[in-house]
């Protein structure tokens, strides 16, 4: 019995031996978890400090957030159900009132608008110069977020300090064109969000469709494009809470058929041409209408320092030969050419938006000479450089977003150019270009030569355009092309090779998928060819028959 007892004493004591190893060893786990050597964010921070021994902090169980900040609740509710949907449903999150809890985000107004830190430690600490700010801090955390378990996640021990060397960085989707649901819609804000994309412009007239619902023209919203102003007011929520900014856009005088053909009383320029899509912009009448609406999207997109007035591709020679016309001119002393009347309509435009607290936002479409003087407080999107050349704009003193045919366009159809249909840039393209650069795939316009300006502030950033798509197309089209787009407005003189952003833009998109319940992906960057850097549905060298 003795001898059994004593072989029991020297099992159990080997036992809690044995216990206290793996508890220890669990303990030092847990004091020395690693992670990977290098912190991949798109896009790049402009600096990442890294613990030299590549530790990692562990949240675990319930995380505490302290927000200190506008719409904090909305934060809140934003931030853990992202990471609940991204990682783990069996993470539980607190409000907190203390600045020292696992996560805290403070807003620092000493700090640039856009400028914001992050310091991993025993904690995580995030501190931006705006809400704004806060909320793409917000997304670098949740890409270099891991999951050690279900309850558990872990961050790298860091200090990462950023800011964005453009102002503006947008994206265009086209409503007036193809229609978007109003959840395809959201997809688009959350993958604007995902890449710190400040701006989402709605091309909401063409001459296809109008689809702003306004009170005062009940007639002009066209009825297969059933939108109401609560949808839009939800939708200028939904991306404000992610710092998303949306920027309406009405386009006139050209793109205007349905003006005239709803209320052809004020729009028609009575000039005899069948299918006319230029507004009359020599009638009293379309600026008191056109203030009316304006003031209406003003209400709305609230939080919009700018409106999109379009002014492209209008057809001025639709304005000829029309004796109202030639006596509105003469009234206002414009001579007698038509493109003073158009300079005019802009001048007068510019003046409406500006009384509704906004800056006037413009397509390239007035050329260079002329009497009447543009005013430099517009912002030129120059796209084509046909109308105006980008140097002439800069020479000028005109501010200017770079929204370049080619690499920025994304056209899968609709658009009668088989070239221009077909133009769907490969993500290499679009690495390679900056926001002094300006490409067309037309052999008749001056940018099939690439035009290369030097380095300026006036050009304050650039946007994507993605003409005639489907609401259901657009996040296969954008997914892997936006996020290199952001990364080239974001930083001036990226420090990494394509092959290496792209590489974290595969992982970046499996976190999208799960905020947005879509992993549709563009067939056509399956399997995708680094090597061979095109239009991937066309050579843009070549006419296409």
């Amino acid at each position: 019995m003795k001898l059994m007892k004593k072989i029991n004493n020297v099992l159990a004591f080997r036992f809690l031996f044995l216990l206290l190893i793996i508890l220890s060893l669990s303990c030092i786990d847990n004091k020395s978890l690693k992670y990977p050597p290098s912190v991949e964010i798109v896009p790049n921070p402009k600096e990442v400090f890294k613990n030299q021994n590549n530790e990692a902090l562990s949240l675990k169980n319930t995380i505490s957030v302290f927000i200190k900040s506008e719409d904090s609740k909305k934060f809140f509710d934003l931030f853990a159900s992202d990471l609940k949907l991204i990682f783990s449903q069996k993470l539980y999150f607190k409000r907190s009132n203390k600045i020292n809890s696992d996560i805290s985000f403070v807003i620092d107004k000493s700090l640039n608008v856009e400028e914001y830190k992050i310091e991993i430690d025993k904690n995580i600490s995030v501190v931006g110069g705006s809400y704004n700010a806060i909320t793409m801090a917000k997304s670098s955390l949740i890409q270099i977020i891991k999951l050690k378990d279900e309850n558990t996640l872990i961050l790298p021990k860091s200090k990462i300090y950023d800011k964005p060397d453009s102002s503006y960085r947008g994206l265009m989707i086209d409503l007036s064109r193809m229609w978007h649901n109003l959840e395809s819609i959201r997809n688009v804000i959350d993958l604007a969000s995902l890449y710190k994309i400040k701006y989402l412009q709605l091309h909401l007239s063409d001459d296809q469709a109008f689809v702003f619902p306004s009170d005062a023209f009940p007639n002009l919203p066209t009825p297969d494009r059933p939108y109401n102003k609560k949808d839009f007011i939800q939708l200028v929520e939904y991306a404000k809470v992610r710092g998303v900014t949306i920027i309406p856009e009405i386009d006139v005088p050209g793109h205007s058929r349905q003006f005239i053909e709803t209320y052809p009383e004020i729009f028609d320029v009575r000039n005899g041409i069948k299918k006319s899509n230029v507004i009359n912009i020599a009638d009293e009448k379309v600026y008191s209408a056109l203030d009316k609406i304006i003031g209406e999207v003003a209400k709305v997109f609230y939080n919009s320092p700018y409106i999109h007035m379009g002014a492209d591709e209008a057809k001025l020679d639709l304005y000829k030969n029309v004796a109202k016309v030639k006596s509105f001119m003469n009234k206002n002393k414009l001579g007698d050419d038509i493109h003073e009347l158009y300079r005019y309509f802009i001048v007068r435009i510019n003046e409406i938006v500006k009384k509704y607290d906004k800056q006037m936002l413009v397509w390239e479409g007035f050329r260079n000479e002329g009497k009447i003087k543009i005013p430099k407080d517009i912002i030129v999107f120059e796209f084509e450089t046909l109308y105006n050349h980008p140097k002439n704009l800069i020479e000028d003193g005109y501010t200017v977003v770079n929204t370049s045919w080619t690499p920025l366009y994304t056209v899968y159809g609709g658009v009668k150019n088989k070239m221009a249909q077909r133009a769907v840039w490969s993500p290499e393209s679009i690495y390679k270009w900056n926001k002094w650069r300006w490409e067309h795939f037309s052999k008749t316009v001056p940018g099939y030569n690439p035009i290369q300006l030097e380095e300026t502030p006036q050009v304050i950033g650039g946007q994507m355009c993605s003409w005639e798509q489907s609401g259901d197309a657009e996040i296969p089209i954008l997914r892997k092309r936006l996020p290199v787009f952001a990364e080239r407005v974001w930083n001036d003189k990226p420090k990494k090779s394509f092959e290496e952003i792209f590489s974290t833009i595969e992982r970046t998109d499996k976190i999208l998928s799960l905020i947005i319940k879509d992993n549709r992906q563009d067939s056509i960057l399956i399997g995708y060819n680094f090597k061979k850097d095109s239009c991937l549905w066309c050579d843009p060298n070549k006419d296409v028959d």
